[in-house]
C-alpha cells in the first residue's frame, strides 16, 4: 500500500516538473497587494491559501506514511526538510496554475465527462474530511473540485499540445552505435597506441592497461557526447580506429563495433520525438510567461507551519486523482 501511494505521488508530481523544466521567465514580485488568503496570482489566475494547504497536507501525510514523522527532523543542506516541502509544493502548484494560464490562451477546455469526473472526485475527496479538517483548511467541495479541475487541465493542455505535432525522425537521428573508447593522458601515447592497434593488438586489452576510463565498450546516441567525440564516432564504418582527437583532458580513441543497433536505435526514435515534442511545448510555454507578471506574499507562505494542523490528516488528495483520472 505505501509503495503504491508513493508512486501514485510521483508520477503525479514529476510530470509536470520535469516537462517544465527550464521554463522560468515568469516575472515573479513580492507583494502585499493580494487578497488577505491569496497565495500568488500569475497573471489572471489565482492560488488561495487554502488550497496550497490542501495540497501541502496531503503532500506531508504522503511523505509521512513512507517514510514516518522523523524525516521532518533532517535538513536538507541549509535548508529544513518541512521548507524544502513548502518550496517544492508553491512550485508545483504554480506550474499547475501556468499551465491553466496557458490553457486559456491555447483555448483549451475540459469536457463534460472531465468536468463529471472532477465532480465526483471532489465529491468523494471532501467527504473524506470531517468537519473539523474541512473548517481549519478553509475549504468546500467547490474549491476541492476546482483543484481537480485545474489539475485535468494542466495535463491536458500538455498532451494536447506535444500529441498534436508530427515529428518524423530519420534512422541517422536516432541512431545508437557500439564503440570501444580509450582516453589516454597523452597525445604521443595516444599515438603509438593507436599504431599498435593497427598493427592488430586487441583495443580491449590496450584499454585495461592504458586508458583513464572505467568503461571500454559503450553505446552512443546523439547528443550524448560533446561535439568531436560525436563527430569522429558517427563517422566511423564497422570496425575502424578513429584518428586521435583530445577531449575530457586527454586524447581519445574510438573504435566502431556496430553502426547501427537496431533495437535501441528504434527504441530511441521515441524519445528523440518526445524530446522535440517537448521543446516545442516549452518555446509555446516561455512564450506565454515571459511578459506574464506573478504575485507571491511569501511572509504568507513562510507563516504556515505543520504544527497548527496538527487536527488535519488528509492524505488521499492524489489517490482520489488517481482513481477517476489516471492512465
Amino acid at each position: 500500500m505505501k509503495g503504491r501511494r508513493k508512486g501514485a505521488v510521483v508520477s503525479l508530481l514529476l510530470a509536470l516538473c520535469l516537462c517544465l523544466s527550464g521554463c522560468g521567465n515568469t516575472k515573479i514580485v513580492l507583494t502585499t497587494g493580494l487578497a488577505s488568503d491569496e497565495l500568488f496570482r500569475i497573471g489572471e489566475v489565482s492560488c488561495g491559501l487554502p488550497e496550497a494547504l490542501i495540497y501541502l497536507l496531503n503532500q506531508k501525510g504522503s511523505y509521512e506514511e513512507v517514510y514516518g514523522i522523523e524525516m521532518w527532523e533532517y535538513d536538507i543542506g541549509d535548508m529544513t526538510m518541512v521548507d524544502y516541502v513548502k518550496n517544492q509544493v508553491i512550485s508545483e502548484r504554480a506550474q499547475v496554475k501556468s499551465m491553466v494560464l496557458l490553457a486559456g490562451e491555447q483555448e483549451i477546455l475540459l469536457t463534460e465527462e472531465e468536468t463529471a469526473r472532477a465532480q465526483k472526485a471532489a465529491a468523494e475527496y471532501f467527504a473524506s474530511l470531517s468537519p473539523q479538517e474541512a473548517d481549519v483548511l478553509k475549504t468546500d467541495q467547490e474549491m476541492v473540485e476546482a483543484m481537480y479541475r485545474d489539475y485535468c487541465l494542466a495535463f491536458k493542455t500538455y498532451r494536447q499540445i506535444t500529441e498534436d505535432v508530427s515529428i518524423e525522425i530519420s534512422e541517422d537521428e536516432a541512431r545508437i552505435i557500439l564503440l570501444q573508447q580509450m582516453l589516454l593522458p597523452e597525445e604521443h601515447l595516444a599515438e603509438e597506441l593507436r599504431e599498435r592497434l593497427e598493427e592488430g593488438e586487441d583495443f580491449g586489452s590496450l584499454a585495461s592497461n592504458y586508458s583513464k576510463l572505467s568503461q571500454t565498450t559503450v553505446s552512443v546516441a546523439r547528443g550524448d557526447k560533446s561535439g568531436e567525440y560525436e563527430e569522429v564516432a558517427f563517422d566511423l564504418d564497422n570496425e575502424e580506429i578513429s584518428r586521435v582527437f583530445p577531449g575530457d583532458g586527454g586524447y581519445y580513441i574510438l573504435k566502431c563495433l556496430d553502426t547501427y543497433l537496431e533495437e535501441e536505435s528504434e527504441a530511441n526514435k521515441v524519445q528523440v520525438a518526445q524530446r522535440q515534442k517537448t521543446e516545442r511545448f516549452q518555446g509555446i510555454y516561455e512564450d506565454l510567461m515571459k511578459d506574464t507578471l506573478s504575485e507571491f506574499q511569501e511572509k504568507l507562505w513562510q507563516e504556515v507551519r505543520f504544527a497548527d494542523y496538527e487536527e488535519v490528516q488528509t492524505r488521499s488528495f492524489f489517490d482520489v486523482y488517481q482513481k477517476y483520472f489516471g492512465d
